[in-house]
């Protein structure tokens, strides 16, 4: 039974049990800043947890997800992996273990027929319940094993250590292909958690009124057991990859102990980073582009060292081993959206690659010296930091190296010397973090009665709302009262203010409460939790406080102005460019856009201005705007299009513009295209591989813009003595007469050089047996005196040396030059970079000719004597 049919059974099975089938959410998750990536199946479903959202009560997936954390294990074990798919059943609040147990027995024994007598069961050492549920399903004692919190309970150790919050127990099923329990061989297929306590700060065990079900499979290690593979690398998830692989080896031997890791850690890179790119990140040194960096530029390492393959792998060669993972997910929910990215995951690569390859080299030998000079076997902190900012060397690939050579690294140095890199960046920055900062969960203990994110804002249709003050939060602690001059972020229980979201900027506006008033500087969404950052600008606010909130709506409707404006952007780029311009982020704000979308190459000017001039005629036409409820596989069925990184809900909303745009969007709209006034492109460049970036201006802010540009254009023209349209034909002819007034400039400056030439060879003088001239020439710029210094060597009567000074406006410039025979012995760039500090400057060059400068012009007779005694030196 191949990968394919594996997801489908799971998903068939638990949907004929009533769970809603739920597309994987993307590997980059929207609005949880707690974590990196998605890292297993119940991460999209947080807010059903928490009880947030109540749309949904059953649920079953197959999600992509993303873990680090045992990287140094991957390819080491028969199992582990970064990148990897989760099954999952989930319960919001509806069945519990009773429902949950037999269904995992089914599916497994009698769905996929496993053998009863192979499989073994474990349970927290205190949940009876578990255990007789599994008692009641004929297996029996010998084959069910109690463990500690430790092994047996989510969070592990929770009812000890903590964290506070949800949490339970958790009961695994393992099969065993001999039949043992608790074997050497035995593999984990699916671990069931009981989310049933919430655990108090004094560390007692409360029950939930809403106990849930969260349970985990993974599909590798499901379709190694069915298909009755030795590792989940034999399976047909890894097999076309694994070819690959060995394709790209050939006939190197590599190392005997480290190829097979080598091979099967590249194969799951491999995956990792196919996945990784085809949903829009890119390499960076910050946050996820610095995991996805680090995972390509190590399985670079491992082809050149552990498959043995040294410098001669080449970059190129990787689109093998690319074209295979796309291979291996054929069939699979994802393979029309990798094979859609495929070019840009493959530039994306190989650029990364080139630029690393450069490096690789240099940087491992500096880790050698490091590693040389090291005390003890411990690589320093601020050592590993260093090969990481100056070579691009991730930590992890440090870890890598060191360890070969049985060397550890100290990670707390490491992390110290970034922290302080990243507060200096900070300090650089024209943003302060924002007034609001805590837990979601915090802010529903605070405030029980808060209703769910959905029902908080009710502002796509009004402006002004009465609301009650549910919460007021200081920067340190929940307070009852806010008086004049403080920052706060306040919480209502419904709002007509916009938060940050969908890159969109949040709304500004005022609050007046009985007592006092506010102004809102911004309004964000903290895990489900609107926040009004605002400023108390008279009186008090107080909880429980009725006050009318009242968004800014001149900066509503230039923001909106912007956000139609970008779904408008959005279709033009597809219509020029095609299908595979898909949108990778964005960020509109006050009649400013800026839009980053998947690209090969920069827009072409021709393709610019057709961009522009689409968006521009749909203004003109005034197409009506729509905003629509639906539920989301509908919306996809409509051709409404989804955004990788963002979190959808079972019902969504759809924002129609015309009939040529369709998309899924939470953000505010205007009523029909011709609010936007005007759209102008005033700026197109790449952000990283594969990427580029446009910047935008609107309405009024584009007006201005044209008119500024207007304004000059004529002012060129009136100096210009031409009308407007023979500007650029004026430009052209008065670059040709600077480019004839340049080389007439040149000829005359060689004519000049001839004759000053033969005055400096008539001064010149014997050093070590060879013409030597020294000078200081007056205002010559280092073109020209190298122009001159070159005269003059041509001009000797047979070997010898020049060193030649000037100073030009505060500028030292020096030139050093040697006839062709001395050259080996008297090396110019050599010589001229051991006296252009003495002008405190530098320079060097090739053997026969060098240059360099400074700002020194004092040091100019110093240098020339030094130059005398070094050429006296080298022919000594």
């Amino acid at each position: 039974m191949q990968s394919t049919e594996l997801r489908e059974r799971f998903l068939s099975f638990f949907e004929a049990r009533g769970h809603r089938r739920v597309p994987s959410d993307s590997l980059i998750p929207s609005g949880d800043p707690t974590v990196l990536f998605t890292s297993a199946g119940m991460n999209q479903f947080k807010d059903c947890f928490l009880g947030t959202r109540t749309d949904l009560s059953r649920a079953a997936s197959c999600q992509k997800c993303l873990r680090t954390g045992d990287l140094e294990q991957v390819g080491r074990t028969p199992s582990h992996h970064s990148f990897f798919e989760m099954l999952g059943n989930f319960s919001f609040g509806d069945y519990f273990k009773a429902e949950a147990i037999p269904w995992a027995w089914e599916f497994l024994t009698r769905d996929l027929n496993l053998p009863a007598s192979k499989l073994w069961v474990s349970v927290y050492e205190e949940d009876d319940e578990a255990h007789g549920l599994w008692r009641k399903l004929g297996v029996p004692a010998e084959r069910i094993r109690r463990f500690g919190q430790a092994e047996n309970f989510w969070p592990a150790n929770a009812p000890t250590d903590g964290p506070n919050g949800p949490c339970g127990p958790c009961s695994e099923l393992y099969f065993d292909r001999e039949g043992k329990v608790q074997g050497p061989n035995s593999v984990e297929v699916w671990n069931l958690v009981f989310t049933q306590y919430d655990r108090q700060p004094d560390g007692r065990l409360t029950p939930l009124p809403r106990k849930s079900i969260d349970t985990g499979m993974g599909l590798e290690r499901l379709a190694r057991v069915i298909q009755g593979a030795p590792t989940d690398y034999e399976t047909d998830l890894f097999v076309p990859i694994m070819g690959a692989v060995r394709r790209l080896r050939g006939a190197k031997p590599g190392k005997a102990e480290s190829a097979p890791f080598a091979e099967r850690a590249i194969a799951d890179h491999a995956r990792a980073i196919v996945f990784l790119l085809a949903e829009g990140l890119v390499p960076s040194n910050e946050s996820r582009g610095y995991v996805l960096r680090m995972l390509i530029r190590r399985t670079y390492r491992l082809a050149r060292v552990g498959l043995g393959l040294g410098p001669e792998v080449r970059p190129e060669a990787w689109s093998g081993l690319i074209t295979a993972v796309l291979d291996a997910m054929h069939g699979s929910p994802h393979s029309d959206a990798l094979r859609s990215r495929r070019e840009v995951i493959q530039r994306a690569v190989q650029q990364e690659l080139e630029q690393f390859s450069s490096t690789l080299e240099l940087g491992t030998a500096r880790l050698e010296e490091v590693m040389r000079a090291a005390q003890g076997r411990t690589i320093a902190g601020d050592e590993a930091f260093k090969l990481y900012d100056t070579y691009g060397f991730p930590m992890e690939l440090t870890v890598d190296i060191a360890k070969e050579r049985g060397f550890t690294v100290d990670r707390a140095g490491f992390e110290v010397a970034l922290k302080a890199q990243q507060e200096r960046s900070r300090a650089g920055s024209q943003f302060g973090e924002a007034v609001f900062a805590t837990d979601a969960l915090e802010v529903r203990k605070a405030v029980p009665s808060l209703p769910p994110k959905d029902a908080q804002f009710i502002g796509y249709d009004s402006l002004r709302a009465d609301a009650v003050i549910q919460g007021l939060w200081d920067g340190k602690g929940w307070v009852t009262k806010a008086t004049a001059g403080a920052s706060v972020g306040i919480v209502f229980d419904r709002s007509p203010f916009y938060g940050e979201a969908g890159g969109q900027v949040g709304d500004a506006g005022r609050i007046e409460g009985p007592k006092g008033f506010a102004e809102v500087a911004q309004t964000t969404w903290a895990d489900g939790v609107l926040v009004h950052h605002a400023t108390v600008r008279q009186g008090t606010l107080s909880v429980q406080e009725t006050a009318r909130a009242s968004v800014d709506s001149e900066r509503r409707l230039k923001v909106a102005r912007s956000h139609t404006a970008a779904h408008m952007l959005h279709w033009a780029l597809r219509k020029v460019l095609g299908p595979e311009a898909v949108q990778a982020g964005s960020y509109v704000e006050t009649e400013r856009v800026r839009f980053d979308f998947s690209s090969l190459s920069g827009l072409r000017e021709e393709q610019r201005h057709e961009v522009e001039t689409l968006v521009n005629s749909r203004v003109r036409l005034a197409d009506a705007v729509r905003a629509d409820q639906m539920r989301l596989e509908d919306a996809k069925r409509a051709g409404a299009l989804a955004l990788f990184g963002e979190k959808y809900g079972g019902t969504v909303r759809v924002v129609t513009i015309g009939d040529y745009s369709k998309e899924l969007c939470g953000g505010t709209h205007l009523p029909h295209t011709g609010f936007v006034g005007g759209f102008l492109i005033v700026g197109e460049s790449s952000i990283a591989a594969g990427t580029r970036r446009i910047e935008a201006l609107v309405g009024e802010s584009a007006a201005r813009r044209q008119q500024e540009s207007q304004r000059l254009l004529q002012e060129v023209a009136r100096r210009m003595g031409r009308p407007t349209g023979e500007v650029v034909a004026g430009l052209e002819e008065l670059l040709e007469q600077l480019k004839r007034a340049e080389r007439e400039r040149k000829a005359l400056q060689g004519e000049l050089a001839k004759v000053e030439a033969q005055r400096l060879v008539a001064e010149g003088e014997t050093v070590g047996g060879v013409t030597m001239i020294r000078a200081a020439v007056k205002h010559l710029d280092r073109d020209a005196l190298a122009v001159l210094a070159d005269a003059v060597r041509r001009s000797l009567p047979a070997d010898g040396v020049v060193c030649l000074a000037s100073e030009d406006g505060g500028t030292v410039s020096l030139v050093l030059a040697a006839s062709p025979g001395l050259a080996k012995r008297v090396h110019a760039g050599h010589l001229l970079k051991a006296i252009a500090p003495l002008v405190g400057g530098s320079g060097g060059g090739r053997p026969d000719f060098a240059q360099g400068g400074g700002k020194d012009a004092s040091g100019i007779p110093a240098a020339l004597k030094r130059a005398g005694e070094l050429v006296q030196e080298a022919l000594a």
